[in-house]
């Protein structure tokens, strides 16, 4: 039998993956070769590790740690078949790591009993219903927190802790939804977000867990079993329809739980596409062969087929059921409509709208001059994109004027910086429903530089004074993330730049359970002061005179003459 390396393991002449010892690479002198790549799986940056075997580890900030074959990573790309559902290997990898399990190693091909091997299309196949993925998603967030009542932050790397079928917000949102309505976890259904697992919530895992455990030979049972729920029919389908129709459809309205649902359809495409239109005209618009907004395919024929899809649906069963009393669907046949509602639901997530994609494209390309005296100029340029992009639904649109608002807040100058948030605080509802933590991060940290020049942004400090109402969310992330540790506290406050100007700021401004925090972090060393930061402090305490702080206040006034004796 002919073998070559393989690392961790082997493979066979005849296919098979064999164990072999890592000291192996010790002894034929293998080195470690790190690199960044693109993730297979949801194309976030990762680090790749490769020791000379045909097994590569990467590590993905949304995916986590696992291997892969070369053989998987070349072949990947030409298998385009997999791609739609790349999202669903991304959430089974995550949940893994999240709980502990073996490291996963991925195959395009069989892995012939590999340990911990699994096909990309093996786990395509056993992705769970809607039923079971609500208990991962839950055990998910359970291992996220650090103890009970911990609100864990969940932004867009996130997706994979959710299980959605595409790497998109809205199943994760409509994920949230369902946990929060039943009462498992609490915090907002959006993206960045805090959830919080109930007791509730942890009560339900402990009780599945406990029914879905072996049960030992031995064990006698006394009482009568409970009798299983059977699975419901409903199983399986898209989020917007069990939102829309489940109850409906338990209840016996299956006419108003289809008709309900292709309203809701209509209702998503309008939004998408930012058509007026409703019905056929909409579908025929928003999918047109020549001319798609909403774009499926590079294929005119795919594109049309498309089309015809979501016109059959409006005109076959939404306008049917809207204009005809008579038509009554069976169970059977409501069921079917749903399923089908399911399957143009599912292709609305992956449609690219063409216009959106063409405005992100522009507004990329935006320069300024950010000299101080072209202000008026910077934010008219920007500005002039900003209203047809708060028609759209995409996320990335939003993040890409987000972020060209904050390039011009990260001006030098006070009247780009004045200009810079205008714009934000003119166009901030969408903005912070899509932005990522880094961003709520980096935009408090440039509006407290901005404030801190010698000649400072009055609508910075305007902001600052006034508890930055409008970015309420930006800045308790950004609290939370400045008194985690030590280092990012240094590391922030780098950022800021403008130390003296901050602790100035923050020791008149801020709010009180924020301070009581940081200054108990102070005094208890958890959060080191230089001797000149700290005499910066302490000064602007004294001289802040908060009401609320004093006894915080003459204890770093003490730890600072301790210091300076």
């Amino acid at each position: 039998m002919s073998i070559r390396a393989f690392g961790a393991g082997v493979k066979s002449s005849t296919g098979e993956y064999l164990q072999v010892p890592l000291l192996m690479n010790f002894m034929f002198g293998v080195i470690d070769v790190t690199s960044k790549i693109n993730c297979p799986l949801c194309g976030n940056d990762s680090v790749q590790k490769r020791d000379g075997s045909e097994v590569y580890n990467l590590s993905c900030p949304s995916c986590g740690e696992f291997q892969i074959t070369r053989d998987c990573l070349d072949d990947l790309p030409a298998e385009r078949k997999l791609h739609p559902h790349l999202m669903k290997v991304s959430a089974f990898i995550r949940s893994r790591n999240i709980n502990h399990e073996p490291v996963a190693t991925l195959f395009i091909c069989d892995p012939n009993g590999y340990p911990e091997g699994y096909s990309i299309q093996q786990i395509i196949d056993l992705f769970p219903s809607i039923s079971d993925r609500k208990w991962k998603v839950l055990s998910n967030l359970q291992g996220l927190s650090t103890y009970f009542g911990h609100a864990v932050l969940l932004e867009t790397k996130d997706y994979p802790v959710f299980y959605p079928e595409v790497n998109q917000e809205q199943p994760c949102i409509m994920m949230m939804k369902m946990l929060v309505e039943e009462g498992l976890v609490t915090g907002d259904a959006k993206i960045p977000t805090h959830l919080t697992v109930t007791a509730k919530g942890v009560s339900q895992i402990e009780a599945h867990a406990s029914a879905t455990a072996p049960v030992a030979p031995a064990t006698l049972v006394i009482e009568p079993p409970t009798p299983v729920a059977q699975p419901s029919k409903l199983e399986g389908l898209h989020p917007r329809v069990l939102e829309v129709a489940q109850s409906l459809y338990q209840d016996g309205h299956f006419r108003s739980a289809v008709l309900d649902t292709y309203v809701a359809l209509d209702n998503d495409v309008q939004r998408k596409s930012c058509l007026a239109t409703t019905g056929k005209p909409l579908m025929d618009s928003a999918f047109s062969k020549n001319s798609p907004v909403l774009k499926l395919s590079d294929a005119p024929d795919a594109q049309l087929g498309a089309m015809l899809l979501f016109s059959g649906g409006a005109m076959g069963v939404r306008n049917v059921l809207a204009h005809d009393q008579r038509a009554n669907p069976s169970e059977q046949e409501a069921l079917e409509l749903l399923y089908f509602a399911s399957t143009l639901f599912r292709r609305l997530d992956l449609a690219v709208n063409v216009n959106a994609e063409q405005l992100m494209g522009q507004i990329s390309q935006l320069t300024f001059a950010l000299t101080g005296n072209e202000s008026s100029t910077d934010s008219a340029k920007l500005k002039a994109f900003l209203a047809p992009s708060r028609e759209f639904v995409d996320g990335e649109l939003h993040r890409v004027c987000f972020r060209k608002i904050l390039e011009i807040i990260r001006s030098g100058y006070f009247n780009d910086q004045n200009a810079g948030i205008g714009l934000l605080l003119e166009w901030n509802a969408p903005i912070f429903d899509h932005i990522t933590y880094d961003d709520h991060i980096n935009l408090i940290c440039s509006i407290y530089k901005a404030a801190g020049y010698s000649y400072p942004s009055r609508a910075a400090q305007s902001l600052i004074r006034e508890g930055f109402t409008p970015m309420i969310t930006s800045l308790k992330l950004f609290q939370e993330r400045l008194l985690s540790s030590d280092e990012v506290f240094h590391e922030l406050l780098e950022k800021i730049w403008w130390k003296e100007a901050f602790f100035k700021l923050i020791a008149y401004y801020a709010d009180l359970e924020f301070m009581v925090t940081f200054l108990n972090k102070v005094v208890d060393k958890e959060i080191v002061l230089g001797r000149i930061y700290l005499e910066t402090l302490s000064d602007k305490l004294n001289r802040a005179g908060r009401e609320g702080l004093e006894d915080l206040t003459d204890k770093i006034y003490k730890m600072n003459e301790e210091l300076n004796r």
